[in-house]
């Protein structure tokens, strides 16, 4: 009885093996600008961008927009109080919850680090017509939305 072989995945080919290494890549590229620098890893800059944005926010909420764990967004905001990057203080709506924000130092690292990512963002994208970018965002999108 002869067995059947399933065919062999082919990684260069395979669509979530790619857009892993893509993202590692991209990943390494804007994480030097906040990293050696400023000794934030990604979690740690996406805390504060994400603070950033919406100057005082939950804990909980920054899970919820950033897609990341409990344990990931704690540790970051311990690191993060630990270096005076971020105040924590109890909300004016709800005494039970904290809301999180910048502290002046936070910001002033935070307006320096960003026109580096910017420009490494451009960088990047430099290797697509202003078409492929429009279309790449589309694709980005869609694919968003059909994972949601």
């Amino acid at each position: 009885m002869n067995k059947k072989t399933v065919g062999v995945l082919d990684l260069r080919v395979f669509f979530p093996y790619r857009l892993a290494v893509l993202e590692q890549r991209v990943g390494y590229a804007t994480s030097r600008h906040y990293q050696h620098d400023f000794d934030l890893n990604r979690t740690d800059w996406r805390v504060v961008a994400t603070l950033a944005m919406f100057d005082s926010i939950s804990a909980t909420d920054i899970c919820e927009f950033t897609h990341m764990t409990k344990m990931q967004i704690s540790r970051a905001i311990a690191r993060l109080k630990e270096k005076n990057l971020v105040v924590q203080a109890v909300s004016e709506i709800d005494h039970r919850a904290t809301q999180l924000s910048l502290s002046g130092e936070g910001r002033k690292i935070y307006l320096r680090i960003v026109p580096r990512v910017l420009a490494e963002e451009q960088a990047i994208l430099n290797h697509l017509s202003a078409v492929e970018r429009g279309q790449l965002f589309k694709i980005l999108g869609k694919l968003e939305h059909g994972l949601a």
